[in-house]
């Protein structure tokens, strides 16, 4: 389980095999595909951006989402796609110690900051839904400690990245960026709280709140 965290251009072989490509060439139309989506991904935030600020003395609620569901993509996009392109490219983890775990946290909060975003944004349709006074009087705090809130749990959550993830020597003289656990049972049970954590729990909360927002309309 481990190993399928300590995947990299150099040990993951089922992929490439599947597509019948050699690792170089494999490497490279992975490392095509992540330039592709870096582009994109920066460029459409960026945009968003730009947009949100020139008409920032307008801003609503969705607007002000936006403005952060942006800076979480953005941290995806400079944070966990473009060093993961970077890997495909030189093969291996260029950096420090503190650089890897570093790196390796901030793949991770981006990824919990988007989710959470969206789970904060859809209470907030919720509040202004189904509890329309509450949502006017005490809208604006809401939606600041909504969206605190989800910072906060994407940089708690994150948390374990920096303890699990260490520049090791994987062979001799070649060093990456690997995880380790103590037990050999710990990848499982990281892998399960990412999921629950990320997907599960979040589903629940997004499928909870539209189902009371219907409810309250129709």
């Amino acid at each position: 389980m481990a190993d399928s965290l300590n995947c990299s251009s150099g040990n993951c072989s089922s992929a490439q095999e599947a597509f019948g490509l050699s690792e170089g060439h494999f490497a490279l139309v992975k490392a095509a595909v992540l330039g592709c989506i870096f582009l994109l991904a920066s460029f459409s935030n960026l945009f968003l951006l730009h947009a949100l600020w020139k008409r920032r003395n307008r801003r609503t609620r969705t607007q002000l989402f936006l403005l952060h569901l942006c800076l979480a993509d953005l941290v995806v996009a400079f944070f966990q796609v473009l060093p993961q392109f970077s890997i495909e490219i030189t093969h291996r983890f260029k950096g420090s110690d503190l650089v890897c775990r570093a790196v390796k946290y901030l793949q991770v909060v981006g990824m919990f900051a988007s989710t959470y975003m969206i789970v904060a944004m859809t209470i907030d349709r919720y509040h202004a839904v189904c509890k329309p006074m509450v949502s006017f009087f005490r809208g604006s705090f809401r939606r600041y400690v909504a969206i605190s809130a989800a910072w906060l749990i994407s940089l708690a959550f994150s948390a374990p990245q920096m303890f699990i993830f260490s520049l090791q020597e994987v062979e001799k003289k070649v060093f990456d960026c690997w995880a380790t656990f103590i037990e050999p049972w710990g990848g499982r049970i990281y892998i399960t709280w990412i999921t629950l954590s990320v997907f599960v729990l979040p589903a629940l909360i997004l499928m909870y709140c539209q189902i009371k927002i219907c409810a309250g309309i129709y």
